[in-house]
């Protein structure tokens, strides 16, 4: 029964990590960034302000100039008795035992040559 519950949790933070569709969002609004230098993109780019939990200074090597940003994901735990509701008619409740809250981080990377960014990329699940 506990093995249910784990793949359950996993399977339940799977689909709402793939569901957020962030990954393409974000990178819609970060191409604009492709062909400027690192300097500008640390000037103009406020991730909190685009609604991402962000780490206050990016890390820049080289090659590389990258940001985090963390997502609070929510995961309910439990389900209503589908069978019951349906057939009273009644609207289903919302599973009442809570669930999980779960934090998880996506790096974004700014591929540098010569301080000009060249592409962007992503590694994470909160992206």
């Amino acid at each position: 029964m506990r093995k249910i519950k784990y793949l359950t949790l996993l399977s339940s933070l799977f689909l709402v990590a793939c569901a957020t569709g962030g990954n393409h969002r974000l990178d819609q609004s970060l191409q604009h960034y492709v062909g400027q230098t690192a300097d500008q993109v640390r000037s103009q780019l406020d991730l909190n302000k685009m609604g991402f939990k962000a780490t206050q200074e990016p890390t820049q090597t080289a090659e590389s100039l990258s940001y985090t940003i963390f997502r609070d994901m929510n995961i309910p735990m439990g389900t209503p008795n589908i069978s019951h509701s349906v057939s009273m008619g009644a609207p289903m409740p919302p599973p009442s035992n809570g669930g999980y809250n779960i934090e998880m981080k996506c790096q974004i990377g700014f591929a540098l040559k010569g301080e000009i960014v060249q592409s962007i990329g992503y590694s994470g699940r909160a992206c």
